[in-house]
């Protein structure tokens, strides 16, 4: 078993001020051959000077999967430690164009680590052999966390007593799965479709973040996570140190056959010293897991739609928008009272996790009412242009949001319709009359 570690790690890159305190990362990386492997072709780093770790697993079924492994993991911290100016940047100076930098940093290590692989192939097997890597990455710029994501390793977080698993495996298994494939007729479960070094490049999933005191992140090869459900590391994660977790996470995995190379690195934020405040992002997590509009998002899809949100706060008596003014913004309200009326009548009274303005989303109307704070409000806006740009990048999470603005534009359809067939007019011998479900028909009068 081979360990690497930093059990305080107090680097200035990686200090958060959180309300006082700064928050320092404990972290410790572990890989072990397994009991069925001769050789381990799991490759893991740890970079604290440049805030990152990264874990490979070089593809079993190709040749030399732990070259592949160890040259991804080297070009990725060559790459990273070269642009390190530039996640230092976003560290002094958060924006999002310091964001998008970081993750076109990220992106880069990734697509030159493919490249590198492929290449090496090439030349040691010949043309038509290949071999591959997976590969996860967990960079922390600030109070960011960066994630880019390759293959079928897993990223896990442990916050407020859930794991989350913040990554899709790029499985032919778990692509059927998402099709509606049924589990009896899933196949090919090992068979990956996305790696570095098969071809000269390759699609990366992305993720940011904010980190709150108390997360403990897991990046872990197949190797333990075919041996450890989601309920058994939220038994684990919580009892004691980090070295300590993944020693017995190992020992798992060994125990239940241990058939693949096992990679586990875990990390842990702390507070050292002062008071710690959970934070206005943490709240925003639990105020959009409560939204109709995200019923149906993993806690991935929410982070990422948590990191577009824009903060916003009024006070009693601050007019947000009003009837008859364009409108590009939707509004969820985190705390506070917002009144929405028309022509001076009340329509609606809302508060904390309600939402409104989201035909902004769908189209660029008027605003058909006038929408007053009447106690002092927090909000999350989402801009039209940001919600347009997250249903380009997502497709999964574009296809739920959409139906459940459709949901809710067919529902105020048919309330409006019925209102409408309630009062019976007469034209020119016609008779309008409501059915019984809402519909209109036309008879003779």
């Amino acid at each position: 078993m081979t360990y690497k570690c930093d059990t305080i790690l107090k680097a200035p890159v990686w200090g958060l001020k959180h309300r006082g305190a700064t928050v320092k990362l404990t972290m410790w990386g572990a890989t072990d051959v397994g009991r069925a492997r001769k050789v381990n072709e799991d490759c893991f780093i740890l970079a604290p000077d440049h805030g990152f770790v990264a874990v490979a697993d070089g593809m079993g079924g190709y040749q030399r999967g732990d070259v592949a492994a160890q040259l991804a993991c080297n070009v990725i911290k060559e790459t990273i430690t070269a642009h390190k100016h530039i996640v230092d940047l976003y560290r002094r100076s958060p924006s999002d164009a310091a964001k998008s930098a970081v993750r076109t940093v990220l992106d880069t290590a990734i697509q030159r680590a493919c490249k590198e692989v492929y290449d090496a192939a090439l030349a040691m097997i010949g043309k038509g052999g290949r071999m591959g890597t997976t590969m996860d990455i967990v960079l922390q710029a600030g109070s960011t966390v960066f994630i880019a994501h390759v293959g079928d390793g897993r990223i896990f977080l442990l916050r407020g007593g859930e794991v989350h698993q913040l990554t899709q495996d790029h499985t032919l298994a778990a692509q059927q799965e998402a099709e509606g494939v049924e589990p009896s007729e899933i196949s090919g479960r090992n068979v990956i479709t996305r790696a570095l070094g098969v071809f000269p490049n390759v699609l990366v999933d992305a993720l940011a973040f904010d980190l709150t005191v108390g997360d403990r992140i897991v990046i872990c090869s197949d190797g333990l996570y075919r041996y450890v459900d989601e309920a058994e590391l939220l038994s684990e994660l919580p009892k004691g140190g980090v070295a300590s977790i993944v020693d017995r996470l190992i020992g798992m995995a060994n125990q239940r056959g241990g058939r693949d190379n096992i990679s586990v690195v875990i990390l842990e934020a702390e507070a050292e010293g002062g008071q710690v405040d959970e934070g206005a992002k943490g709240r925003r997590m639990e105020v959009l897991r409560n939204v109709g509009l995200f019923q149906f998002c993993t806690y991935r899809e929410l982070m990422r739609v948590c990191q577009m949100a824009e903060g916003r706060s009024a006070p009693a008596g601050a007019v947000l928008f009003e009837e008859g003014a364009h409108g590009r913004e939707c509004f969820i309200i985190e705390q506070g009272e917002v009144l929405i009326r028309k022509r001076g009548q009340l329509l609606a009274t809302l508060g904390p996790g309600d939402y409104f303005g989201e035909m902004s989303f769908i189209d660029v109307p008027r605003r058909s009412a006038t929408a007053t704070v009447t106690r002092d409000v927090d909000l999350l806006v989402i801009r039209r242009n940001q919600f347009l740009q997250l249903l380009q990048q997502d497709s999964d999470l574009a296809a739920k949001l959409m139906w459940q603005l459709l949901q809710k534009l067919s529902r105020l359809v048919r309330v409006t319709n019925r209102q409408l067939v309630k009062e019976v007019t007469s034209y020119d011998g016609l008779e309008m009359i409501g059915d019984s479900a809402g519909d209109t028909i036309l008879e003779e009068g």
